[in-house]
């Protein structure tokens, strides 16, 4: 699959050696994916959705984050229930006044079209996202809403088509809304940002020399969930990286016992605690304590925290910040950030297998 498609500007991949999908031009150039998708004129009648109850986003991989991110950064005004849902099956209670919003980059991850058939069966409200594939031929074939991205990107490396499409689509059909300058916001920060996180001096490279040989441990609330899975999978599938994320208050009850034992000459972990100004003050509290009661025991703490000045903002920030760290201790560790063979080798298994 090719990387970079269309792409009007590109700069020198000081990195072309361990980088042969060009990961770092398309980095560079996340924020014209949300240009791209902001300039399309997108009309729904807002009546049809009238009758939700319930939002459904069923996705996997690169494709469902968009739905997490989503709700971080709505769920504080949705009115009703919002699920991501990573499986073959939907869950029982979708019905006829559930909203069903199919998302597949490719258009042919197959637990996406097996959930999109059953969100037919049970005479759910259907909505497709996809670059293409079988997944638009169903919703076109069912006169069902398909809003199509653009194609030649990884999955994963399409976060700003998919998110911002999705963002779009539950503006513009009344489940959720914004201030004004929210797109023209993202644009701005995700520009500005993108010569400084990109160089070899940034923050980003900074930060993604500490994890060299590390396991990364990364902690954060709620609130962030949706930033911490998503580094945990950039961290794997573009640094080929183990890691784990726990989750304040829950692993304050748990996990932090199993750090008693830590041993940094068998389990060589690190401790990310990603932060946001909006969690609660008890789980600031949490924080704090928790690193200090594991500073005592010689874990390496790290701390990740966004200054923008407004929530949506911070989230969009981390997202960047995160997949650049993780591209730049790809390069590091002399590992080249766009192949996914295991995950090519499981779907060609997949495949021969009725």
């Amino acid at each position: 699959m090719t990387s970079i498609k269309n792409q009007k500007e590109k700069t020198m991949n000081p990195y072309k050696q361990y980088d042969s999908g060009d990961m770092f031009n398309v980095l560079k150039n996340y924020y014209k994916q949300v240009e791209s998708i902001v300039e399309k004129k997108l009309e729904i009648d807002k009546t049809k959705f009238s009758r939700i109850e319930k939002i459904i986003v069923t996705g996997l991989g690169g494709s469902a984050i968009s739905g997490d991110v989503a709700f971080t950064l709505f769920q504080d005004q949705l009115s009703i229930p919002f699920v991501v849902n990573r499986n073959y099956n939907l869950p029982k209670f979708a019905d006829e006044k559930t909203l069903v919003i199919a998302c597949s980059y490719s258009g042919n991850t197959e637990e996406t079209l097996s959930s999109f058939d059953e969100a037919l069966a049970k005479k759910c409200e259907v909505v497709t996202i996809s670059s293409g594939g079988k997944l638009k031929e169903k919703a076109l074939a069912n006169n069902l809403l398909h809003l199509e991205v653009e194609g030649g990107y990884q999955p994963r490396c399409a976060i700003g088509l998919m998110l911002t499409t999705l963002i779009k689509f539950l503006e513009v059909s009344g489940f959720i809304f914004f201030e004004n300058g929210f797109y023209e916001n993202v644009i701005k920060l995700l520009k500005e940002t993108s010569e400084s996180y990109s160089a070899e001096n940034g923050s980003p490279y900074e930060f993604a020399t500490k994890l060299i040989g590390k396991f990364p441990v990364i902690h954060s609330t709620e609130l962030l969930q949706s930033v911490n899975v998503r580094f945990r999978s950039q961290l794997a599938e573009n640094s080929k990286v183990l890691s784990y994320s726990g989750i304040i208050p829950e692993l304050n009850h748990n996990e932090i016992i199993a750090w008693e034992k830590f041993d940094e000459k068998f389990f060589p972990a690190i401790l990310i605690q990603m932060i946001d100004e909006n969690d609660h003050p008890r789980n600031k509290l949490r924080f704090d304590i928790t690193k200090e009661i594991l500073s005592e025991i010689k874990v390496e703490i790290l701390r990740l925290q966004s200054d923008q000045p407004k929530f949506y903002l911070r989230v969009f920030d981390l997202i960047y910040f995160v997949d650049w760290v993780s591209f730049f201790l790809a390069v590091l560790r002399k590992v080249d950030p766009t192949p996914i063979k295991n995950i090519n080798a499981l779907k060609d298994a997949l495949s021969k297998i009725n």
